[in-house]
């Protein structure tokens, strides 16, 4: 009993003598997030860095046997004393990626622990496309500094518009339609995409502004325009882009001329038109084309434009000479479609002088009706014939009785 007794006591003195090593901290950049994460000439973008003190413990005791005698030692972690962290743009600072505030006097990070900051980051106007690497400087008081290089791209790419559908001269009679495409050429999203239309007051579009939303990268989308002329002559047709990288505001202008002609003398006009058509059936259009130029045509297509099934799709007439008429038929079907009234509309499209027109829209409405609805009514048509003729009857027979009373 009394040598283990003094066995606890020779360990107990061990433990109490063991020696105490202090171990640097191990300072690390653990993760940064950059908003936006492609940035355009001009733009700024906010960086935010992830500091660890990856050191997880803060004391660690292991034993070592000599001469069957144990040797303690324990190993103290020190917090870290992080005195500055600041970036330095690489290159020769003047046209690259560049930080605006630095971070003096952190304080201690305990073994373990994270910090994040954030960093302003701005790309100069005249800054070239490319790769940069600015250098994050963890200063941390008496030991090893951290030193990491954080890749940023710049890209010239943009979002823009093209004209899709945009005939250079157009004629003072009615709207005409002309299409917009918006291309986001980008590898990463933006948001907030805005089309605005800018004309003069005697060119009137609508819409005026169309807000598309966000434009993911590599994509496109059409938009419609009605263009309606006061008055003949030369414009200039602008459209405007605005959008969103990151917080960071773009805008980019297009601009198409177009010629205002007096009226194109080709225009559709319908010959007949249901007024009804129940669903499930199908009908017939009639339309007739009259070139009421002093010069042949070329090229004339009537195209359909409608939410209901219509074949064919185009209705190709090719050439017409001076005062031609020409009629072309549709057959219009309501499969599918929803009750109620649905718009059908026509227009001529025709190349002149090598020049392409577009005639103005002519439009009608057809009611799309249950089929229980057309025997109802084609029932209640034949009950009142029927009276009708019963009412004639008897009034010929009660005049002619009267006429031999007589």
């Amino acid at each position: 009993m009394r040598s283990v007794l003094k066995l606890l006591i020779v360990l107990g003195l061990l433990f109490l003598t063991a020696p105490v090593v202090f171990a640097d901290p191990a300072i690390m950049i653990t993760s940064y997030t950059l908003t936006p994460t492609v940035l355009m000439p001009g733009d700024s973008a906010q960086l935010q860095v992830t500091i660890t003190n990856t050191e997880t413990t803060d004391t660690t005791t292991t034993t070592t046997y000599s001469d069957s005698l144990p040797r303690i030692q324990t190993v103290k972690t020190n917090a870290a004393t992080i005195e500055s962290i600041w970036i330095a743009s690489d290159g020769d600072g003047r046209n690259s990626v560049k930080a605006h505030n630095n971070i003096p006097n952190l304080g201690d990070l305990a073994p373990g622990a994270s910090v994040t900051v954030s960093f302003l980051l701005t790309a100069p106007e005249n800054i070239t496309e490319g790769l940069y690497f600015p250098v994050l400087h963890v200063d941390v008081e008496t030991y090893k500094d951290v030193q990491y290089p954080i890749p940023i791209r710049v890209s010239n790419l943009s979002a823009s518009l093209l004209a899709k559908n945009v005939p250079s001269k157009i004629s003072t009679s009615g709207s005409t339609p002309i299409t917009i495409t918006a291309v986001n050429k980008r590898e990463t999203a933006v948001e907030d995409v805005t089309i605005t239309a800018q004309t003069e007051d005697t060119l009137h579009i609508s819409p005026q502004t169309v807000y598309l939303g966000t434009m993911e990268s590599e994509t496109s989308e059409d938009i419609v325009f009605s263009l309606q002329p006061t008055q003949i002559g030369s414009y200039n047709v602008s459209f405007m882009i605005s959008y969103r990288n990151g917080e960071n505001l773009h805008t980019d202008t297009v601009s198409f001329p177009v010629e205002v002609v007096p009226n194109s003398d080709v225009s559709p006009v319908f010959y007949t038109f249901p007024t009804t058509i129940s669903r499930g059936s199908s009908k017939r259009i009639s339309l007739e084309v009259y070139n009421a130029k002093t010069e042949r045509i070329t090229g004339v297509i009537v195209v359909p434009e409608t939410n209901l099934t219509i074949s064919p799709s185009q209705y190709f007439i090719g050439t017409m000479d001076p005062d031609d008429v020409f009629s072309a038929s549709f057959d219009i079907s309501a499969d599918g479609a929803s009750l109620g009234n649905h718009t059908v509309s026509f227009k001529v499209v025709f190349k002149q002088d090598n020049e392409y027109f577009e005639s103005p829209v002519i439009s009608h409405s057809i009611q799309v009706v249950s089929p229980s609805k057309v025997k109802t009514d084609y029932s209640t048509g034949i009950i009142a014939l029927v009276s009708l003729v019963l009412v004639v009857v008897v009034s010929l027979f009660y005049i002619v009785r009267k006429r031999r009373h007589r």
